[in-house]
């Protein structure tokens, strides 16, 4: 199988000027733009590569892994002939409340030509929350910049340009192209969401008609979680990934296959529930119910042991039934509050043909099984009777 590092291996030799920008080109400035290039703004990304503080041996295991392999993608792209000579400009990171609200990188791949890319969130669970904030406020600081951003640089700048990002940088991508002037939109060649969330359903009819939407790509893994959330616009790509579950968020395991990534044919069981429970099925409820959701979703996370999307598997799916339960006692015994979201979920769930499977895989470990059934059968039979 084939990745990103293999395409800018095989491609090094072909210019953009013979090959413009593809869908898997539009990934890779996206995932640069995770890199701090506040040293190397004005310099080409073969500059770049070679005077980029990069993450010390010392400090290999405690380093983000993805930065790592995004680090070796940067020494590889300034080697080749169709990298070297794009130049980085006009990185720019906006603190927020409490993290990030933007972090922007523009690449000048030609003469007039430019891919302005935002940042989105890794693969640790902190990150999956931010992009859920999307679901329950709108418009986030983070939106706002972003917007204001294009704006600045598509005024300082003649030509043509991509908007792009991945994860929650995929929707500020989204965003900035939804609010721009009718003339500066004609200045966009296209909007790149790679299987990053959408808006709410009543805000797609108000900013996107067809004619507008038909610029925007969505670039999604089969087992896509977080780009099924909200309503999406524009054309669907679903592509396959090496990863399973939420870890096929990182688009490191995304397969390559010449300019393109491998297609599927269609999502998965896991990604259809998601899209039917947290985006059909909540259109009704208000902002504050979808905090809570959000707030204890994250909390069944943590006590879960989950730490990042690589944490969820068959495994540790016992720890995410077990943190239910616990909620469950809690609830009962009047020591936690319980969103009706959260409520609404593990009846769907308890509900769906696959948790048998998904529990009898998860429990294999475990010295107790028929302790452990009777707690679920309880749980089943508790929302079975709302």
């Amino acid at each position: 199988m084939r990745y990103l590092t293999d395409f800018a291996e095989s491609h090094k030799n072909i210019v953009f000027k013979n090959l413009g920008v593809c869908e898997v080109d539009n990934v890779i400035f996206s995932r640069l733009s995770y890199l701090d290039f506040s040293a190397h703004t004005g310099k080409t990304i073969k500059d770049t590569a070679e005077s980029f503080e990069y993450t010390a041996d010392a400090d290999l295991d405690k380093s983000n892994k993805n930065i790592i392999k995004t680090e070796e993608l940067l020494r590889i792209l300034g080697t080749t002939d169709r990298y070297k000579s794009v130049v980085i400009s006009d990185f720019t990171e906006l603190s927020g409340f409490n993290d990030t609200a933007l972090s922007a990188t523009v690449f000048k791949i030609a003469d007039n030509t430019y891919y302005i890319a935002f940042r989105g969130t890794d693969d640790n669970i902190t990150g999956i929350y931010e992009d859920a904030e999307l679901a329950y406020s709108f418009p986030v600081p983070g939106q706002v910049a972003a917007l204001s951003y294009t704006k600045s640089i598509m005024n300082a700048n003649e030509g043509k340009f991509y908007l792009g990002g991945h994860s929650k940088g995929g929707n500020f991508a989204l965003f900035s192209y939804a609010f721009l002037e009718d003339e500066d939109k004609e200045r966009i060649i296209r909007v790149f969401n790679n299987d990053g969330p959408g808006f709410p359903k009543e805000l797609v009819k108000i900013l996107f008609a067809p004619e507008k939407s038909a610029k925007v790509v969505n670039i999604n893994p089969e087992d896509s979680i977080v780009g099924r959330m909200l309503e999406s616009v524009g054309k669907h790509v679903i592509i396959k990934s090496a990863a399973v579950g939420a870890g096929q968020h990182n688009v490191f395991t995304w397969i390559t296959n010449g300019e393109k990534f491998e297609r599927a044919e269609k999502f998965s069981a896991i990604s259809e529930y998601m899209e039917n429970t947290l985006t059909e099925s909540l259109e009704t409820i208000s902002s504050e119910d979808m905090r809570k959701a959000a707030e204890s979703i994250f909390g069944i996370a943590v006590n879960g042991g989950i730490a990042s999307t690589k944490d969820i598997n068959k495994k540790n799916t016992k720890g995410i039934v077990l943190a239910l339960i616990q909620m469950l006692k809690s609830e009962d015994n009047g020591t936690s509050e319980i969103s009706d979201v959260i409520k609404m979920l593990i009846k769907n769930l308890l509900d769906s043909n696959e948790v048998e499977k998904l529990i009898a895989d998860s429990i294999t470990d475990l010295k107790d099984k028929s302790d452990f059934r009777q707690q679920l059968s309880e749980m089943i039979r508790k929302y079975n009777k709302d």
